[in-house]
C-alpha cells in the first residue's frame, strides 16, 4: 500500500490533459506548411508527376481565362518546359503579363511563405512582377523556418550568394480600408506546384 493511499485514503489521480504551457507536438513540416500556406490566401496543387504538374498548370490558365502568351517565364528551361515566352532579365518590364511562372528557392514550413532570390526573379523588385505568381518547388526545398533557408541558401551558393532574396506575401481579400490602394504592390496571387516526385 502506498504513502498516499494510507494517509489519505485513494491514490493521486493523474490528470490525463496537457498542461498548457508544454510545447505542442510537432506537426511534419509538409502539412505545416499546406496548412500555413492556405489559410494565407495561397492556392496548393500537389503533383506526383511532371505530367500532373503541366495539367494543372493548364488548368490554373483556364480557370483564369488566361492565353500562353499572358504567362511569363525568366527561366529558359521552364519556358521549354510549359511551352512559355521567355525574358531574359534585360528584357524591360513584366507588367504586360497576367502571371509569371518561376521556381524558388525554399518553402518556409513556419509562415508558409516562398524564399525567392535573383536567381528566379532576377533584378525585378516583387511590384513589378505580375500579380499573379505561379511557383514550382519539389518538397525537398521544405525547410523550418527562414533562418534554416538562409543557411541552406548560403551553402547551396558558397562562392557567390544570390541578390534580391525576399519572400512572398500572399494576397488576402481587400478590406474597405485598402481598397483604393494602387493594384501593384508587394502581396501577390500565388498558386503553387508542389511537386513529390
Amino acid at each position: 500500500m502506498g504513502l498516499w493511499k494510507k494517509f489519505f485514503g485513494k491514490s493521486p489521480s493523474k490528470k490525463s490533459e496537457k498542461s498548457p504551457f508544454l510545447p505542442k507536438t510537432d506537426e511534419s513540416l509538409d502539412i505545416l506548411f499546406t496548412k500555413r500556406f492556405t489559410s494565407n490566401g495561397g492556392f496548393f496543387l500537389y503533383n506526383d508527376s511532371q505530367d500532373l504538374v503541366l495539367s494543372n498548370f493548364n488548368n490554373i490558365c483556364i480557370e483564369n481565362g488566361w492565353d500562353p502568351d499572358d504567362v511569363v517565364t525568366l527561366n529558359s528551361k521552364i519556358a521549354q518546359a510549359f511551352e512559355l515566352p521567355h525574358r531574359d532579365s534585360s528584357s524591360g518590364k513584366l507588367d504586360a503579363f497576367k502571371a509569371l511562372l518561376i521556381e524558388c528557392e525554399y518553402l518556409i514550413g513556419n509562415t508558409g511563405k516562398i524564399l525567392l532570390s535573383s536567381q528566379q526573379i532576377n533584378h525585378f523588385k516583387l511590384n513589378e512582377l505580375p500579380q499573379t505568381l505561379i511557383v514550382t518547388a519539389n518538397i525537398k526545398q521544405l525547410t523550418r523556418d527562414v533562418s534554416e533557408g538562409m543557411t541552406l541558401l548560403k551553402n547551396k551558393y558558397k562562392n557567390t550568394i544570390p541578390t534580391n532574396i525576399t519572400t512572398l506575401k500572399i494576397k488576402s481579400e481587400p478590406t474597405e480600408d485598402k481598397k483604393n490602394l494602387t493594384s501593384r504592390s508587394n502581396t501577390k496571387n500565388i498558386y503553387l506546384l508542389l511537386k513529390d516526385f
